[in-house]
């Protein structure tokens, strides 16, 4: 490859045995599709019809019922927190640590599994994490049974479905990163994911104490968790044996790397010093999420206590009025997808979503009346809204190579779950220290949180209007993708850069010079990767403090508790 932007020529660990920049293809993949050219079936026949969309759509309605029992779950345990105390007689402290044991373990196992999903596909990764996902809540469900109420097994079966929460959603992008393009239903797929969870979540967190309440016992609503989650692990089987009846009957394209969709596994291990290719823009939207996200995510675990002490009412009316934030983001999430898609401007709904959350805790700092506290629960439902489908779109529209966009957001995740640990533990303490258990002083923390969040995307906004050039990822992710050529042929012009014209074999495989250019700009100017070892240091930092603020919560006794896995990750 010729370009004027020497720095840019030196290629990834991951890239060494590719004949471009453009796409990755390892030995165990071409041979693959070599073998699966020869089979009657695998060949690119003439004859081979295109994948039809009503497939397409099958695949996203089936993909996302693959996490409607992990969804369904999320909030169960926190909106059953009184009852569980009570029945098992554990203190706040035991309390916290079997609810934050799904951010703890998914602190350091979303990397190891993000590059599993990369490198196995999201189909087969997903019947195995929704199967570990459906164990533990027969676990926990069982713990609960004939008034054996054991928080031991309790622990365990939280355990087992943390590991596949974390990550579940992970395999359904990957999914839909194979089958859908950006600007081509990539979004709207995305968007539906968070439409379907939404629902699953206020369903599942609105009804745990009204079962509870009127079954006599806690072991019913969990019981019904477990069913929804066997319905999801048979979705994912579904899904899994779809993928590979479509592969057979058409001719797919993996939108990851444009060849054929053969669903052979990629041969590779897993090379730390690919993290120094990663931009600064993708840097930048892991420390957004570390306070958007985390933020967000956080105030869930209070969300039905702070609605009981602001509107002085029980737990089944706080219950119904902190989840129904939900339903805003379930009716809106599958239209921001379809905007995305036609319009782009990813990095505007980013500083979107951090502003409403923002305005949010701004009026449930500063005022405690009931309407301002309806309002700010409305502009929160709107931060949960407009955070999903952008944040998960943008990380695969920055990275230079699609194909390993599973491992970039399980970096991202990871942090994300660490920072959640962080504010609630400090929030519980915050509480504990309040004469009267208050949670107006730990308001503060996620006033903070949300004016952070606002800053970086706010700084994301601005470089990429006015200064296009010193972060091009950013400016590519808020153009229109009809608009993507001649923006990426100007910001190329602009650095200088030019590349060869690809050979016959690269065009096959989808390259061509816009594709080449947008790698290019994609990729770090300086690939020394100084600073993006520092960037992970300060993300493996974060990991680290979480996992000392949660042993010091557990010697405080403190009330928080966090919610693994809830919408806006």
């Amino acid at each position: 490859m010729s370009l004027q932007r020497k720095n840019s020529v030196e290629k990834a660990p991951i890239d060494e045995k590719e004949k471009t920049s453009v796409d990755v293809q390892d030995d165990g993949s071409s041979r693959g599709e070599a073998r699966s050219s020869a089979l009657p079936y695998g060949s690119d026949s003439p004859s081979k019809p295109k994948l039809p969309y009503y497939w397409q759509l099958a695949m996203i309605v089936l993909t996302c019922l693959c996490t409607f029992g992990n969804h369904w779950s999320n909030g169960l345990i926190v909106s059953l927190k009184t009852t569980i105390i009570k029945e098992t007689h554990i203190n706040n402290s035991q309390f916290a640590t079997l609810v934050a044991v799904t951010n703890l373990v998914n602190t350091f196992l979303c990397i190891g599994l993000g590059f599993y999903i990369d490198k196995l596909g999201g189909a087969l990764m997903s019947v195995i994490l929704a199967g570990f996902h459906l164990s533990g809540a027969v676990v926990m469900s069982g713990a609960a049974t004939n008034h054996l109420n054991s928080y031991p097994l309790l622990i365990v079966g939280k355990v087992l479905a943390a590991i596949g929460d974390g990550s579940l959603d992970n395999a359904q992008h990957r999914i839909f990163s194979t089958y859908f393009a950006p600007g081509k239903g990539f979004a709207f797929s995305i968007g539906a994911i968070w439409c379907v969870a939404n629902l699953a979540q206020f369903t599942g967190q609105s009804t745990a104490n009204v079962i509870a309440r009127n079954l006599h016992t806690y072991a019913w609503a969990l019981w019904i968790s477990s069913v929804i989650a066997g319905f999801s692990f048979l979705c994912a089987v579904t899904v899994f044996f779809l993928d590979r009846y479509l592969r057979v009957r058409y001719n797919v394209t993996d939108q990851t790397s444009g060849r054929r969709h053969t669903g052979q596994v990629r041969r590779g291990t897993f090379n730390i010093r690919a993290i120094r290719f990663l931009p600064m823009t993708f840097w930048l939207v892991v420390a957004f999420a570390v306070f958007e996200n985390a933020g967000v995510q956080s105030f869930v675990s209070i969300s039905t206590q702070f609605a009981q002490q602001r509107l002085k009412k029980g737990a089944v009316i706080g219950g119904w009025v902190s989840s129904f934030y939900l339903l805003l983001p379930a009716g809106l999430t599958p239209f921001l997808g379809i905007y995305i898609d036609v319009y782009g401007k990813r990095i505007g709904f980013l500083f979107l979503s951090g502003l409403t959350f923002l305005i949010s805790m701004l009026l449930l700092k500063f005022s405690h009346s009931v309407p301002t506290f309806i309002a700010a629960y409305v502009f929160y439902a709107l931060s949960q809204a407009v955070t999903p489908a952008p944040q998960v779109e943008i990380i695969r529209s920055i990275i230079p190579d699609p194909q390993y966009f599973a491992t970039g957001f399980a970096i991202k995740k990871s942090v994300v779950q660490a920072s959640i640990v962080i504010i609630t533990t400090a929030a519980g303490r915050l509480q504990d220290l309040s004469p009267t258990d208050s949670l107006d002083p730990a308001v503060t923390l996620w006033l903070v949180y949300a004016f952070l969040s606002v800053t970086i995307s706010g700084f994301m906004l601005l470089m990429s209007h006015f200064a296009p050039n010193t972060l091009p990822a950013a400016r590519l992710s808020q153009v229109a993708p009809r608009d993507l050529p001649d923006e990426v042929e100007r910001l190329a012009r602009n650095q200088g850069i030019v590349v060869h014209k690809p050979d016959p074999e690269e065009e096959a495989d989808g390259a061509n010079e816009v594709k080449l250019k947008e790698k290019m700009l994609k990729s770090p100017k300086h690939q020394s990767g100084v600073l993006s070892w520092a960037y992970l240091m300060i993300g493996l930092g974060i990991i680290f403090i979480g996992w000392i603020m949660f042993g010091m919560g557990v010697n405080w006794g403190v009330h928080g508790s966090v919610v693994a896995g809830t919408v806006g990750e």
